[in-house]
């Protein structure tokens, strides 16, 4: 069967989802990192790999998957609202710039959803578009005010 690029998604061999909560574990690895107990959520998946973003500036690492557990965040925290943000975008991956761009990219959600992330952000947010990437994704670009 051939492949179409865009047309899988990638799956973690440990189980981890896009959006999943996540701390490190407390292991040599980890520790050497400086990230012994450090919590963010996944933001990109690979069959061993997890890319976990660790703070809502956009600090992220690629972790193998046995070095991090899933937990959740702290309700409240800059962070979760980001995570919600992109759950309710059904996000496969994300990139952030300067300036509170942040830009998530998913297969397809239904459009309702926007007016949910318009309201969670409130007044934080500055600018919302909805652009397509290609055949099988489109990119959700959110300007925050900080």
């Amino acid at each position: 069967m051939a492949r179409v690029p865009g047309s899988e998604t990638p799956n973690n061999r440990a189980g981890f989802q896009p959006g999943e909560a996540v701390r490190c574990r407390r292991c040599q690895a980890n520790a050497d990192r400086g990230l012994l107990d450090r919590r963010g959520f996944v933001a990109e998946v690979r069959p061993t790999h997890v890319l976990v973003l660790l703070d809502a500036d956009g600090r992220g690492l690629w972790l193998e998957s046995e070095a991090v557990l899933s937990e959740p965040l702290p309700d409240g925290s800059p962070l979760e609202l980001l995570r919600r943000v992109y759950l309710r975008l059904s996000g496969q991956r994300l990139e952030m710039e300067e300036g509170g761009k942040v830009t998530i990219f998913s297969t397809g959600f239904p459009a309702e959803h926007l007016v949910d992330v318009q309201r969670m952000l409130g007044s934080r947010l500055a600018g919302l578009e909805v652009l397509p990437q290609g055949v099988h994704e489109i990119a959700v670009l959110l300007t925050l005010r900080p």
